[in-house]
């Protein structure tokens, strides 16, 4: 048996002639994936899959860790994530608009293009590997959480200088 090199792949063929009102729901555990451009580890999904008169009604919940960069040293982690996310997939003879996703005739629905979309959005604009993330030294670019540089110390001084100006 061929291992399906896309796990995110769905075959909803049997939906075609099963009754309105039929669900069935799909667990995904994947230990690492790349979306594109996002990589993603630990997803771990269960995906409900619904005939309705229009077609397919799919209802995703979801967590992963994606690989993102701190805003504040720039170093690479894993953040974790949760998505929830509904999608109709319309039968052809449905389909109404050029915006309306249709259900594929070959039987199978290719989820990697919904769940980088969604995990985009559910990242936060500014990622911060830690809570107390120091950054990097404006000055010569050394990484405050792994080292204190010369800078610091002097950027420290002047701010008390500042301070003592400030309240005399």
């Amino acid at each position: 048996m061929k291992k399906n090199k896309n796990p995110l792949r769905l075959n909803i063929g049997y939906f075609y002639n099963k009754s309105i009102g039929t669900s069935r729901e799909v667990p995904i555990d994947i230990e690492h994936i790349t979306l594109d451009d996002i990589s993603a580890r630990n997803l771990k999904s269960l995906v409900k899959i619904s005939r309705t008169r229009e077609g397919l009604l799919l209802q995703v919940s979801a967590k992963a860790e994606i690989q993102s960069s701190c805003v504040r040293c720039l170093e690479q982690f894993f953040l974790p994530v949760n998505i929830e996310f509904e999608e109709l997939y319309q039968f052809p003879s449905r389909y109404r608009e050029e915006t309306d996703m249709i259900v594929p005739e070959d039987g199978y629905i290719d989820l990697r293009p919904l769940y980088r979309e969604y995990l985009i959005l559910a990242m936060p604009i500014r990622s911060l590997c830690r809570p107390g993330c120091k950054g990097l030294c404006s000055i010569c670019g050394a990484n405050l959480n792994e080292t204190n540089c010369e800078h610091q110390q002097e950027d420290v001084l002047q701010k008390e200088e500042d301070i003592n100006e400030d309240t005399a």
